[in-house]
């Protein structure tokens, strides 16, 4: 049993699965699994941003994590996605659930804003490649949380030749939660 309430998110997976049909949202392979494999684990970073302002979710796709955490009620998100149609798709979720979104159809890296506070991703490119292509909106107080699976070990070492940054780790069903601070380019 979970906390979070289904019900909230029918209408986002129905949009989701009907416009699945004509832009490759998700996975096909995931289909069959929406609300374990995109939804909960979405709503996993909830206790970790409730309290952030400036939340930038990075590659936002169909709205992973951060529209599903806007919907659930996280306020001062913004979804950076360069997919001029999965925005499309970002903004039908955000008019359907009138929710208080921001939706920049732009590459990160183009993106010039470095009051950002914490950060969050699920699935957009490994660590060391990440960092990198958020280096020019991240400050002394930037944290990060990214969804990441089993081999984030690996990730972070690969990272740590070109990064200096703190970390912490959360065991989760598929994977981890990991949080970074304190980070700055070599």
């Amino acid at each position: 049993m979970n906390k979070f309430d289904k019900k909230l998110f029918d209408n986002y997976i129905n949009t989701l699965l009907k416009w699945q049909k004509s832009i490759n949202l998700i996975s096909p392979n995931s289909v069959n699994n929406l609300w374990d494999r995109h939804f909960l684990d979405s709503l996993s970073l909830y206790d970790f941003v409730k309290n952030k302002n400036s939340i930038y979710d990075i590659g936002s796709g169909a709205g992973f994590p951060g529209m599903v955490l806007s919907v659930y009620g996280i306020k001062n998100i913004t979804c950076v996605e360069s997919d001029e149609r999965k925005c499309f798709f970002l903004k039908e979720i955000k008019r359907i659930y009138n929710t208080d979104t921001n939706i920049i159809n732009d590459r990160i890296e183009n993106i010039n804003n470095n009051n950002i506070n914490c950060i969050i991703g699920r699935a957009f490119a490994p660590l060391d490649n990440f960092l990198s292509l958020v280096n020019s909106i991240i400050n002394k107080n930037t944290e990060m949380f990214l969804l990441k699976g089993l081999n984030i070990n690996k990730e972070i070492d690969i990272a740590k030749n070109n990064w200096y940054f703190d970390y912490e780790l959360f065991k989760k069903n598929n994977g981890y939660i990991v949080k970074i601070y304190n980070i700055y380019k070599k």
